[in-house]
């Protein structure tokens, strides 16, 4: 399963609008369907996939159940084939009288779950089930009984939605449901590319020694290169370095050399790719927000593997601003379909670019300290060693 696959869990009461709610969900967009559980046993068969106690037994010796439960004298299933099916084919929407279930679904299949609680009293189902013909109604007041001490029996469960179906209509359920599973959901984390998720010094360090060794360059020539190279290069600090030091090419072409090679060099600091894959994972819209050339970032990124575990790139000269500037960081929110409004954080190794930057465009801010104190000035919200600290901390961290 992948976390963009999404679907809906209702659960409710008796005659709470799970069937009306699913059928306006199906009206505003066909993708969403209802998930037919398999039922052994008498009663309705509508909305269901029969199946014999057979057919439950060599599901569950194969793993394949992720939940079932017994009403009404049947057996009920939630099985792992049906939902890979019923994934492939769109959004499924599965109704669940249980909080048991619920969990078991959240725990046991991996997707984009919105849980919706569909709510209405016990007057609301009794006059319903009469009002639909029900030959049941005693016993789905009993349900109706089991839902609210299962509620109560759970009170730590929090559903992503609560739609009291007594006081909205069933379109304007699904138009709400419809709106939540598709809107961005955990934090907006943006993150600093060089230094703070590749080791940019390390590769810049061994492409300066490799370039002097070429040229028989000596100590002194090599660390003016790493010194004019080490936080920033582009093609000025070229033009430069080679009048400084008569190297044997022209700027432009050690520029375009250097584009090049260097992305080759570059590594991510370990951990790092498997640590944003998690944060992607849990929920969380990762974006590098990065100064320099496009061309050069973008292929650090691709071959650092970064590209792989990311949802966006924001680079200064793609969109004619740089760091410590709020448009940078307005950008990377739209690149997310975000809004600065809606908050976040802004991790990086620069006090300057990253900190006084991602402050001011009203973020919360974590500082890559590798080991150095901080050089003063308005303080982030937190100091981390490693980018695996601070990721660890923004996911951990109030919300």
């Amino acid at each position: 399963m992948t976390r963009t696959q999404r679907g809906v869990l209702l659960y409710g009461p008796p005659a709470a609008g799970k069937d009306t709610v699913t059928q306006a969900l199906s009206c505003l967009d066909p993708n969403f369907q209802l998930f037919s559980r398999l039922k052994a046993g008498p009663g309705r068969s509508a909305g269901y996939r029969m199946a014999t106690q057979e057919q439950l037994d060599e599901l569950r010796r194969a793993g394949s159940v992720v939940y079932e439960n017994a009403r009404y004298d049947s057996t009920y299933v939630t099985d792992r084939p049906g939902l890979d099916d019923a994934f492939a084919a769109g959004v499924p929407v599965m109704h669940l009288g249980q909080v048991d279930g619920v969990q078991a679904v959240l725990s046991g299949y991996a997707a984009g779950w919105l849980t919706v609680l569909l709510w209405c009293p016990r007057e609301v189902t009794e006059a319903r089930s009469i009002g639909r013909g029900d030959a049941d109604t005693p016993a789905r007041l009993a349900a109706w009984d089991a839902t609210q001490a299962d509620l109560n029996t759970n009170p730590d469960f929090r559903f992503d939605m609560v739609i009291r179906t007594d006081a909205t209509s069933p379109e304007q359920a699904a138009e709400q449901i419809n709106r939540a599973l598709t809107a961005p959901r955990g934090q907006m984390l943006m993150i600093d590319l060089d230094d703070t998720l590749i080791d940019r010094l390390t590769a810049v360090t061994s492409w300066v020694a490799q370039y002097c060794t070429e040229h028989c360059l000596g100590p002194e020539p090599e660390q003016r290169m790493l010194d004019a190279m080490r936080v920033r290069t582009d093609l000025s600090v070229f033009e430069i370095l080679c009048t400084e030091l008569s190297l044997p090419e022209a700027a432009n072409e050690l520029w375009a050399r250097y584009e090049k090679e260097l992305a080759e060099l570059v590594r991510p600091f370990p951990g790092v790719p498997e640590a944003l894959a998690a944060a992607r994972d849990s929920g969380d819209q990762v974006i590098v927000v990065t100064n320099g050339g496009g061309p050069i970032q973008r292929a650090k990124i691709a071959t650092s593997g970064i590209a792989d575990v990311v949802d966006a790139v924001c680079i200064s000269e793609e969109i004619g601003t740089r760091k410590p500037h709020a448009g940078i960081f307005e950008a990377a929110a739209v690149a997310a379909s975000r809004d600065l409004s809606q908050g976040g954080w802004m991790i990086g190794d620069n006090a300057e670019l990253d900190i006084v930057g991602g402050r001011g465009a009203g973020l919360r801010t974590i500082w890559i300290s590798h080991g150095r104190p901080w050089p003063g000035g308005p303080e982030p919200d937190f100091i981390a060693e490693t980018a695996l600290d601070a990721l660890a901390h923004a996911r951990g961290g109030p919300r």
